[in-house]
């Protein structure tokens, strides 16, 4: 994640084709350039990098906004998407995602906010009566109420005519030149609409051939038919479970090595048994004993047993598995 930060990511335009040219690919650039400054565009690069580091999966948005209140004026932005979980993007193949046919973003509003933006809208706990318990969670809460965007594409059937003089047109607007060969092909129109479970809140017709998200993804595989993703911290948790674990007894047993006990004959300790009881929590100027046991005869202090090691093994298995 650091590398990302230090070596930003950024767009970059190159003239491929006899239509394109250097002076073009370089105001393309600049243009994009300007989007990703005004974007604040590392940051929406970042946070879907480091969702990739992670769990495997992460998600930036291209979106249009308003200038201005009072303005018709659009502006294009790169956005982050801090929760991966809240994108739903349909059966793909490519890695960002880019032949997806339809997607969900999922935003949890509160229910202010909600009244706020959408007025008219149906926000009452009872118009949401019709939701089992489960799904009423999900869509409607005391605090929240769901919203859904929703992409996804309309196709409609055309002619497609290849013109004599180069040109190609749909069988629509043809006039003209000859006809050279004709085909079947489908004419797609992204579309855009904002719900939530009782009702369409907006909707639009979207400019561009692509769903406005991109996916980041960390490792992947396929096994039976099904895609697997993953990042760094799943094949670490067993690591860090053993380690936790060899931490913990180390911790335990140094925790242990000052309370080892004293070891004396019988009766060493009578009448001074609540001084001995603390000996090991609290810092006596001096600890009496009786010197002479039950037969008479004079005996040594009372001596404290040596804290057990920590073993050099248990320190080794630690570095190990860290």
């Amino acid at each position: 994640v650091n590398d990302m930060r230090q070596g930003k990511p950024g767009i970059v335009v190159r003239p491929q084709d006899d239509a394109a040219d250097v002076e073009t690919a370089k105001i393309l650039k600049g243009i994009i350039r300007n989007i990703e400054d005004q974007s604040n565009a590392d940051i929406a690069y970042a946070t879907g990098g480091e969702n990739a580091v992670k769990i495997g999966l992460g998600y930036m948005r291209v979106a249009t906004e308003y200038v201005g209140e009072d303005s018709f004026d659009q502006e294009i932005f790169i956005r982050a998407v801090p929760n991966t979980f809240s994108v739903y993007l349909g059966p793909h193949h490519l890695p960002d995602g880019s032949d997806a046919e339809m997607a969900f973003v999922a935003e949890a509003m509160p229910v202010e906010k909600f009244k706020e933006q959408f007025p008219k809208a149906r926000a009452g706990r009872d118009d949401f009566d019709g939701l089992d318990s489960e799904d009423l969670s999900f869509w409607r809460t005391d605090e929240t109420v769901t919203v859904v965007e929703c992409y996804w594409f309309e196709r409609t059937r055309k002619t497609l005519h290849f013109l004599s003089d180069g040109t190609t047109t749909t069988a629509d607007k043809y006039d003209g030149a000859q006809v050279v060969e004709s085909r079947e092909t489908f004419v797609s129109q992204l579309r855009w609409c904002k719900m939530s479970a009782v009702e369409e809140l907006d909707s639009r017709e979207l400019p561009g051939k692509y769903i406005p998200i991109v996916e980041v993804i960390g490792r992947e595989s396929w096994l039976d038919g099904k895609r697997y993703l993953w990042g760094i911290v799943r094949p670490a948790k067993d690591s860090l479970r053993m380690y936790n674990y060899w931490a913990s007894m180390i911790t335990e047993r140094m925790a242990l090595a000052p309370r080892v006990p004293f070891i004396g004959a019988v009766g060493q300790f009578e009448g001074y048994e609540e001084q001995w009881k603390q000996a090991n929590r609290k810092n006596f100027a001096y600890l009496q004993y009786k010197a002479i046991d039950v037969n008479g005869n004079a005996i040594p202090p009372p001596q404290r047993q040596g804290p057990t090691p920590v073993e050099a093994a248990l320190l080794q298995e630690r570095q190990v598995i860290e």
